[in-house]
């Protein structure tokens, strides 16, 4: 049998957990690195369990983890956030003027996004808002019903102050969420990368969710929730007079998400993959 020179792999989703099922004996280390810091139920699933090493974010997800049961003190560790060790000095700017620029940064699950059922209406009315600049860039995976709604107004909903962005590199390397002055979303960890800076937030409750005090919307917290489309057009125009009186929770949840420590998170991660693979 050929011997296997593989020891690890390391990987920010979990389908390859089913190598353990496949491989048995046979399979290399599996480490997990998250890769956000949001707050979404389905980021505290079962197949956490089945990797070998764990790294997130902030104190958040290590507190979660272990109070589920799905990693231990010696699995789990903390070590920061490794995008922050590769960002430019600033982003692009996608707009010629200095107007407020809005992120509306819908999720791609349809049960949780607010992307089918307020996204039209948001599209039409962010047209007729010269004031501001709107960046329109959902989750890269949305598909389906979702991603055919996207390409049918980012055709026909033709505006100035209108970006439409369906999955290039600026919606996944931070340039967005650092242009930004205004974040308008629903579930996705972006949010986190957005407060680096603490900034408005306006979030959409499109599907009535129950979430005070659930720890799976603690992000909405940090700043006004809107249940309807008209009424998130009004939050968004208050948001920046809105924005002290959120600011200290806004601080002190990104600080919980993310430990922006002195040092490299990726240096951090390198060296206990190093000691945890000269221990196995």
């Amino acid at each position: 049998m050929r011997q296997s020179f593989c020891l690890a792999i390391l990987t920010p989703e979990r389908t390859s957990t089913a190598l353990k099922k496949i491989l048995g004996q046979r399979c290399p280390k599996l480490i997990h690195i998250l890769h956000g810091a949001g707050d979404r139920e389905k980021g505290y699933e079962d197949r956490i369990r089945l990797f070998d090493l764990v790294f997130v974010a902030g104190q958040k997800d290590y507190d979660a983890f272990l109070n589920y049961g799905l990693a231990t003190a010696e699995t789990c560790h903390v070590i920061g956030y490794c995008k922050f060790d590769v960002l430019p000095p600033a982003p692009p700017r996608f707009f010629d003027n200095d107007r407020p620029v809005v992120l509306y940064n819908p999720h791609f699950d349809a049960g949780l996004s607010s992307w089918l059922r307020f996204g039209p209406s948001l599209v039409e009315a962010f047209a007729k808002m010269p004031d501001f600049n709107f960046i329109i860039a959902p989750h890269l995976r949305l598909r389906g019903k979702g991603r055919r709604l996207f390409d049918q107004l980012s055709t026909s909903a033709q505006a100035p102050n209108l970006r439409f962005d369906g999955g290039s590199i600026h919606s996944i390397n931070m340039d967005y969420t650092r242009t930004a002055d205004i974040y308008v979303g629903d579930v996705s960890s972006q949010v986190y990368e957005f407060l680096q800076t603490p900034k408005p937030c306006v979030f959409l409750n499109a599907h009535d969710a129950n979430w005070r005090d659930s720890p799976f919307y603690r992000h909405w917290a940090f700043g006004e929730v809107a249940g309807s489309a008209e009424e998130a057009l009004l939050l968004i125009s208050s948001a920046k007079a809105d924005h002290p009186k959120f600011a200290p929770r806004q601080t002190a949840g990104f600080a919980a998400a993310i430990n922006a420590g002195s040092g490299s998170a990726s240096a951090r991660a390198a060296t206990l993959i190093r000691d945890f693979l000269g221990r196995a």
